[in-house]
């Protein structure tokens, strides 16, 4: 049995949101990724303007692999980090990765509304190679569309536990 649920999609500030709560009805711990490679490199700007970005994204992606040697947690990681270099490779032996969709529209109407930087825009302009990828890597794909977070929450639930 797989210990881990990794949560990716393109909105991460709502991956955050189901992924704290999946944490705390399975009783597992809650690793947000992209805070945890932030911390292991606690200077990112020096390091890509000292060293260049070859070297920083070997070290952000060596800060992932450590992610996904957890244990009885659940991850949430941005797609960028996961896609870049197969990283999503590290996680398919120890874990669930479930993709929480949202459609292209959906995602632009939020961008909009909100202008919050948590969606990349630039996730926008390649939405269909990254759906694509996500729907091919991922174990479950969860469309949330106007649901609730106690909805998709039990949704991943009844599917992990029917697999």
């Amino acid at each position: 049995m797989k210990q881990n649920i990794v949560i990716v999609g393109l909105n991460y500030k709502y991956n955050l949101m189901i992924g704290k709560i999946l944490a705390d009805n399975f009783n597992m711990y809650f690793l947000d990724a992209l805070e945890y490679v932030n911390y292991s490199l606690f200077s990112r700007n020096d390091m890509l303007e000292k060293c260049g970005i070859e070297y920083l994204n070997n070290q952000e992606n060596k800060a992932i692999k450590s992610c996904s040697e957890f244990e009885n947690s659940v991850i949430c990681i941005p797609c960028d980090l996961f896609l870049r270099n197969q990283n999503f490779e590290k996680f398919k032996t120890t874990s669930n990765i479930v993709y929480l969709y949202f459609s292209q529209e959906r995602l632009t109407n939020l961008i909009n509304d909100s202008n919050d930087n948590n969606i990349a825009k630039v996730d926008l302009l390649v939405f269909e190679d990254r759906n694509n990828d996500l729907q091919k890597i991922c174990d479950i794909m969860i469309k949330i569309s106007n649901k609730k977070s106690q909805t998709i929450v039990k949704e991943i639930d009844r599917t992990l536990r029917s697999t």
